[in-house]
């Protein structure tokens, strides 16, 4: 941290005993969680700053955002939902291409873009908006039917915009809420990495 690097500190475990830690350092203590205030949009595509990259590796092709966040929520939904089949996979692919195209978000990398305020990103989509999609087909209803419990259930704060600041060079996640729920511990896992 004192050099500048960004540091994610995962808690498993008595996460509340690095709250103190983070305050003090001016860091972010993010409690991911049921009851937790906190959220972090597992829909959400975040800018990346390919500097360093592209001083070792050189210019990087210009890979389409979404694709690469699609292929992160498949394995997300994998996790959520272990026994999808192919087809299942194959429509929950063509639902979350059409969440995000509601939102105006195509492969374009440029689509990412708000018009109106081109240094920052358009406001994205949550599970909701997917949850959404997936009730509009007879062939995703058992789909929808396993996530809602991420948006109206008992888990429904995943079901938001993010609100934490992400940028901070000291973060630390608290998933130690989650230890006794093994779906939601994975849910929870996955959203802090």
């Amino acid at each position: 941290r004192r050099k500048g690097i960004q540091v994610f500190i995962i808690a498993p475990l008595k996460g509340h005993e690095f709250y103190r830690a983070a305050r003090n350092v001016g860091g972010e203590f993010i409690q991911i969680s049921p009851a937790s205030k906190n959220c972090i949009n597992i829909m959400e595509i975040r800018k990346v700053d390919n500097s360093v990259n592209e001083l070792l590796d050189g210019p990087t092709l210009d890979a389409s955002a979404l694709a690469g966040k699609i292929q992160r929520l498949h394995i997300f939904f994998s996790l959520l939902i272990p026994d999808m089949s192919h087809e299942e996979k194959q429509l929950l692919d063509e639902a979350l291409i059409k969440t995000y195209a509601r939102k105006g978000i195509t492969h374009k990398n440029e689509s990412l873009t708000d018009p109106q305020h081109p240094e920052q990103y358009k406001k994205m989509p949550i599970l909701e908006d997917v949850y959404n999609v997936l009730l509009e087909s007879e062939d995703t209803k058992r789909l929808a039917h396993i996530l809602n419990r991420l948006v109206h259930g008992s888990a429904s704060s995943f079901n938001q915009q993010t609100n934490v600041d992400l940028t901070n060079k000291y973060t630390v996640l608290d998933i130690s809420e989650l230890t006794g729920s093994s779906d939601l511990l994975t849910v929870g896992m996955f959203v802090a990495l």
